[in-house]
């Protein structure tokens, strides 16, 4: 009976999620299922989900933590018997093929399986989050966690090159702009790129701007006229500063 169930159950989450779909002729694009038949299905699937979904509870780790470190304890967080893990078989239902959290049935912990790596899973979208179920059997039991991901400063801006040439005609005026590299920094929020620096300011000065697309680039602007015979090369460095605790950058020449 109790396999019969968990079947059940995952095939109500399957129609669940394809709700998303199109009609298309009366039928579910991409189904052989009538309209009628599937709303009936779902209606039943729905019913079902909610019958066997107990609680919720959500967790904030930062990420880069080391395998086997303790997210939370799901006994005392969602009010749990630590028998009814074992009596239950308690276990972890995700649509993820990576694992990122295990569940200790022995002592009712969630632990990191494998490190976080929040760039790599979620890239820029901020926040960052995990979500998961713990499933337990006789009875159906289903409790939503959701775990977020929070960056921590692990990168520091960077340059693609080492070095870059302008080449300016001593004949430019004062007030002429001359496009920049733009550092690249992973991390999100105060962790990411904030501002950049540029030494000596004797003939320079810099000037952030926005593309069309949103992203922001430096400019080098000259103030004053150069004279080629006086100084024929000027020697820069650019450092770009994020704004994390402590604080990282990055330089090009």
């Amino acid at each position: 009976m109790i396999s019969c169930l968990n079947i059940f159950w995952l095939r109500s989450i399957y129609l669940y999620k394809m709700a998303g779909r199109c009609f298309f002729h009366g039928r579910i694009k991409g189904s052989s299922i009538s309209v009628s038949t599937w709303l009936t299905m779902h209606m039943v699937g729905v019913a079902f989900f909610m019958a066997v979904a107990r609680g919720q509870v959500r967790y904030s780790i930062p990420e880069e933590m080391n395998k086997g470190a303790v997210v939370g304890n799901i006994v005392q967080d969602l009010g749990l018997d630590k028998n009814r893990l074992k009596s239950g078989r308690a276990r972890i239902f995700t649509e993820d093929s990576r694992e990122y959290i295990s569940l200790n049935v022995d002592k009712g912990t969630l632990i990191v399986r494998e490190r976080i790596d929040r760039e790599e899973l979620c890239a820029q979208v901020s926040p960052c989050s995990i979500h998961f179920q713990i499933i337990l059997d006789n009875p159906v039991e289903m409790h939503q966690v959701d775990v977020e991901i929070v960056d921590i400063n692990d990168h520091a801006p960077a340059f693609n090159r080492k070095e870059i040439n302008v080449e300016i005609s001593e004949t430019a005026a004062s007030g002429s702009r001359f496009s920049l590299d733009s550092a690249h920094d992973p991390d999100v929020g105060l962790n990411t790129l904030q501002r950049y620096t540029l030494i000596p300011k004797e003939h320079f000065t810099l000037k952030e701007l926005y593309r069309s697309d949103g992203t922001k680039y430096v400019a080098m602007i000259l103030k004053t006229s150069l004279d080629r015979e006086v100084q024929e090369e000027h020697h820069l460095i650019l450092t770009a500063f994020d704004g994390g605790n402590p604080q990282k950058s990055g330089t090009v020449k």
